[in-house]
């Protein structure tokens, strides 16, 4: 937990940057009036330690709670859960409401309209949100994430470890916070195909036809028989390396991959610190930094920026990132310490640059 805050403040000086906010750490924080200001998490199912997206924003709360601020959450059971839940929290008198997850919008949105709640101010984590007119309400703020950047790096790099020439993704469900991931694998597998003059076929997800390997449940993103044997099928087809991009389900997936000596890249979290039991199967993850945008938020809320905006992070100002590929843990360095040469972390690096400064467009690459 320790490592995950540390490696969360780190981004939140980039992040309040980009939003236009507070630059201040907890830790150097000093205003004894933010006892004062509630700021709560409506979090979806999974929970506050589910080691994967919900965890991330919670972490924030936490760093919120150590700032000073008064702090609240409430789980979702299932989707019946979302408004029942916010309105929990607003009957609680909290001055930040933040969902998180896509699906809680219809119920956030509900909420930020009604004009009992006019001086609450809003988030939603994984969307934006404009009214019919085109402007954001002025006690919203969206918070999104960029991830197909990260993801175009991960698929670079799975395609840079892998044997077969053949890598995997597939989805919780088709929402475009899942999606985006998926296109950014397509776009790194391309790209990498297109610089080395060599074939990669990739299972699970066409960003043209939009169409892919979805789990169908109605527990999508907590079915980890769903990620095995999803992740048993693509190694039927030769694939050695298999994206998850579909929360706990994906724990099967790392099961199955790590049993088969095989590869997967994680998402949200940096999963080798939050799941080190897999640490020996999960090359690098795909990460947004949801924890210090949940910071930033309430810290311009508690300023007084109630809203009207829409925070996009992006590779350049923060927001995401794959996991380090500097690590010491002996699980990871036993199965990546000579996969991961020094030419390869250096592609990567170059690609990235190439994103942040446009002359790589992910969606072209994926589209291609």
């Amino acid at each position: 937990m320790k490592t995950r805050m540390f490696a969360l403040l780190t981004v939140l000086a980039l992040l309040a940057a980009a939003c236009g906010g507070s630059t201040a750490s907890p830790s150097a924080s000093v205003d004894a009036g933010k006892s004062d200001y509630k700021a709560c998490l409506s979090l979806d199912t999974g929970g506050p330690a589910d080691k994967n997206f919900n965890q991330s924003a919670y972490e924030g709360l936490e760093a919120l709670k150590a700032e000073g601020f008064e702090t609240a959450y409430t789980t979702a059971v299932d989707d019946s859960s979302y408004a029942p839940n916010i309105q929990q929290l607003i009957d609680q008198n909290c001055n930040t409401v933040i969902a998180v997850g896509y699906n809680q919008g219809t119920a956030l949105q509900a909420a930020a309209v009604d004009a009992a709640n006019a001086d609450i101010s809003f988030g939603w984590v994984d969307a934006t949100w404009a009214l019919e007119d085109g402007t954001i309400p002025a006690n919203f703020t969206g918070i999104d994430f960029q991830i197909d950047e990260a993801s175009m790096l991960a698929a670079y790099l799975a395609a840079g470890i892998s044997t077969t020439k053949v890598i995997a993704t597939y989805g919780g469900a088709p929402y475009p916070g899942v999606t985006k991931f998926m296109d950014g694998w397509v776009a790194g597998a391309k790209y990498y195909a297109d610089k080395k003059g060599v074939a990669i076929d990739v299972l699970g997800w066409d960003p043209v036809a939009a169409t892919g390997t979805f789990n169908p449940a109605t527990a999508p993103f907590n079915d980890v028989l769903f990620g095995k044997t999803t992740a048993e099928a693509f190694m039927g087809q030769s694939a050695d390396v298999v994206h998850a991009v579909a929360g706990t389900t994906g724990n099967g997936t790392y099961q199955a991959m790590m049993d088969a000596g095989k590869y997967s890249v994680g998402v949200d979290l940096d999963q080798c610190v939050s799941l080190p039991e897999y640490c020996g199967t999960l090359l690098t993850s795909a990460q947004k930094n949801i924890g210090a945008a949940v910071i930033t938020a309430v810290n311009d809320n508690y300023a007084g920026k109630k809203g009207g905006t829409n925070y996009i992070g992006t590779l350049e100002n923060g927001g995401v990132q794959i996991a380090t590929l500097d690590r010491t843990e002996s699980a990871w360095t036993a199965t990546f310490g000579t996969l991961v040469t020094a030419e390869l972390k250096a592609e990567v690096e170059a690609l990235k640059a190439a994103i942040i400064d446009g002359s790589v467009v992910v969606l072209d690459w994926a589209k291609k």
